[in-house]
């Protein structure tokens, strides 16, 4: 019997795939066991999700950049697993990394990071134990064909249907489409599903249950913020024509942590809160649905009230926000054609 999932590799932006590099050019070297799973420290993030033809990896973090924070979104190209070094690429044909798969830890080398821009330190780890497992979900639509990237408009060949059983990434702000894995009776195969094509089940009670943080020590991170853009060496507050400035709020009393994001807003509970690197915070922040996710928090100037958050999904550009009451002390600047659009 044929099986019903056929497999045609294309390599793209998003999408990683380890192509067979051995002595012949056709057998693959296994690394150190499967390091399937998201690692997290921080507010970075490294996704590893393995198929039989395909290696979804894509590395977000956030680094100290002088007086502000960079960040890194990185999709790198896998172009060879070789014992326990992978060897990967990013964008450019000089943007080269690698991946070392140590006993107890991940450690992402790379050389010409075009992704994370100037000051990256060219290397971060990612303690193995740090790992989460993806979720198990049912497909429920008659037939889900697997996608490269969020913006391709052609599916691929391979595809699932109802009833079958993937291994799936989800994501605090569930995007269209979600990282997923197959595995079929000979092969399996990763890719981008419609997320409106899966059933998911919601997470357990005890984790839902999780209370938020106690409202003292939430005080000093309280009130509205402000994201900023950059504009040659300084910020100023952009207004975009149809939408408000993005933003966040911190609610102490409730726990809440609620980001505006021009024309939607999400809500969410601070349920832990720890010292991380270089005077930074870390904040655990929890989805309606159970989902958690880390938040990188930095103090730039506290004079200017002026911080800097960095996180997987809610704040995955890696901004500088001021609090509301000192907003004053940058420009506004409006986006043009407001006039022309109305």
């Amino acid at each position: 019997m044929m099986p019903r999932l056929r497999l045609f590799c294309k390599m793209t932006v998003w999408m990683l795939l380890a192509l067979w590099l051995g002595a012949s050019g056709s057998a693959r070297a296994q690394g150190s066991g499967s390091v399937t799973g998201r690692y997290e420290k921080d507010g970075g993030e490294l996704l590893i999700l393995e198929g039989d033809n395909e290696t979804l990896v894509r590395y977000e973090a956030g680094f100290e950049q002088g007086n502000s924070v960079g960040s890194c979104e990185c999709p790198l190209v896998v172009k060879q697993k070789s014992g326990e070094r992978w060897t990967l690429q990013g964008a450019g044909s000089s943007d080269t990394w690698s991946l070392k798969l140590e006993p107890t830890r991940l450690v992402l080398e790379g050389k010409t990071p075009a992704c994370c821009g100037m000051g990256w330190p060219g290397t971060d780890t990612f303690e193995r134990s740090a790992v989460r497992a993806p979720s198990t979900c049912k497909v429920k639509a008659d037939r889900a064909n697997f996608f490269d990237s969020q913006s391709a408009a052609t599916p691929r060949k391979a595809y699932v249907v109802a009833g079958d059983t993937v291994e799936v990434f989800l994501p605090g702000s569930e995007p269209r489409r979600v990282p997923a894995r197959f595995k079929g009776p000979r092969k399996s195969t990763v890719g981008l599903l419609e997320r409106a094509q899966l059933d998911c089940p919601q997470p357990g009670a005890p984790q839902a249950a999780r209370p938020p943080v106690e409202a003292q020590r939430l005080r000093p991170f309280a009130g509205k913020w402000l994201e900023l853009t950059r504009k040659g060496r300084g910020f100023v507050l952009f207004k975009p024509c149809a939408a408000n400035t993005r933003s966040f709020t911190v609610r102490p009393a409730s726990g809440e942590l609620e980001v505006e994001l021009g024309q939607e807003t999400t809500v969410t509970k601070v349920v832990g809160l720890r010292p991380g690197p270089a005077g930074s915070q870390s904040l655990e922040v929890m989805y309606e649905s159970g989902t958690l996710e880390t938040v990188g928090w930095k103090e730039l100037d506290a004079r200017k009230g002026l911080v800097s958050v960095k996180s997987p999904e809610l704040f995955s550009q890696g901004r500088e926000y001021v609090r509301e009451d000192r907003k004053s002390a940058y420009p506004v600047q409006v986006e043009t054609g407001c006039d022309e659009e109305r």
